[in-house]
């Protein structure tokens, strides 16, 4: 018997609001004259948009439960084209398992985003997301794969300790929504050599403890402002002014509300344009 999905408003206003704040944008190249700026690029940005709410559902829905993560993935030819969805960083127990073994959702192909699963499924959701939002939604959860978390101690997986990412997601999900300067990065390289002079800030906030590759963050950017968020919601990172950086362990997790607009304030984002009970369903 088909599994019985429960969609609440919050996550249709999401893909609404990604409709009403990317629809008419263009596809953003890797700029040849702008090379220190690669991270921007997206082949298509309403599917990048789409691709962002789609996997904040996926995780409120499957994360807590079965640590399912859905990973944005930077290609450097393309820029941001797909999400990858995997338990690889989430648990332990499957920290060999292939990246995409869950799940690619692409956002370059046509109808993007599509989901695919190997070459057994391909699923097109950008006209489903646009003419049935809440339908769009039960398709991709009744197919993504989710067995059961293995058995064994899973007291120091990411899954057990990071009871706070689905709302974290869920918030910066909706600010992509709603903000098209913002880009998100939930796969970091932390290098323990200075670039340009200086240490990277997530390198000098831990004490020099944090090197290599890391997924413990968001890392955030809009325009100049950036900021890195622990996906625990445990502390941010975040540029106060240029080479000036400030670390705060101090979060209102416990208020989605209050936790956009503070997000808010430290990446200057501007208000948006007029979206139904945005700060009330982020």
């Amino acid at each position: 018997m088909p599994e019985l999905i429960a969609i609440d408003a919050a996550e249709i206003d999401l893909i609404t609001r990604a409709y009403q704040h990317y629809a008419e944008l263009q596809p953003q190249k890797i700029a040849v004259d702008d090379p220190e700026r690669p991270e921007l690029a997206t082949p298509n940005r309403l599917a990048y948009a789409l691709g962002w709410a789609l996997a904040s559902i996926v995780v409120q829905h499957r994360f807590p439960t079965l640590g399912l993560d859905v990973l944005p993935v930077y290609h450097p030819e393309t820029g941001w084209d797909r999400f990858l969805f995997t338990r690889r960083v989430s648990c332990r127990l499957d920290a060999t398992e292939p990246a995409d073994s869950r799940g690619v959702l692409w956002l370059g192909q046509e109808d993007a985003p599509v989901y695919t699963l190997g070459n057994a499924l391909r699923l097109p959701l950008g006209t489903l997301c646009a003419n049935d939002p809440a339908e769009a939604i039960r398709r991709l959860l009744y197919v993504v794969p989710a067995p059961p978390l293995k058995r064994g101690s899973h007291e120091t997986c990411v899954h057990s300790r990071a009871t706070a990412y689905p709302m974290i997601y869920r918030v910066v999900a909706g600010l992509i929504a709603d903000y098209p300067q913002l880009v998100a990065a939930r796969e970091i390289f932390v290098d323990e050599e200075q670039i340009d002079g200086a240490y990277h800030p997530l390198y000098l906030a831990t004490g020099a403890l944090l090197k290599g590759w890391t997924y413990d963050y968001f890392q955030l950017v809009a325009g100049e402002q950036i900021a890195f968020l622990r996906t625990d919601g445990s502390l941010i990172t975040y540029e106060t002014e240029p080479g000036t950086w400030r670390t705060v362990g101090e979060l209102p997790l416990d208020d989605p509300s209050a936790l956009r607009d503070y997000l808010r304030d430290v990446l200057k984002l501007d208000t948006p344009a007029p979206a139904a009970d945005t700060d009330k369903t982020s």
